[in-house]
């Protein structure tokens, strides 16, 4: 789990894919981290079905 790795100080890379559904209602990925995480961009993919981010996490 991500939220797991960021705890650790583990994590060098971060992918999320973004899909353009609305369900109303759910679970907030990174609520609960330690602290505040810097990211950068690596790549975006765009497709009609899902937009699809890679990050580097900057220490």
């Amino acid at each position: 789990m991500a939220t797991t790795g960021a705890w650790a100080g583990v994590l060098d890379e971060v992918q999320i894919h973004q899909i353009p559904v609305l369900f109303g209602g759910g679970r907030r990925l990174f609520d609960v981290l330690p602290a505040r995480i810097e990211l950068k961009i690596l790549e975006v993919i765009d497709t009609p079905e899902a937009t699809h981010i890679r990050y580097r996490v900057l220490r």
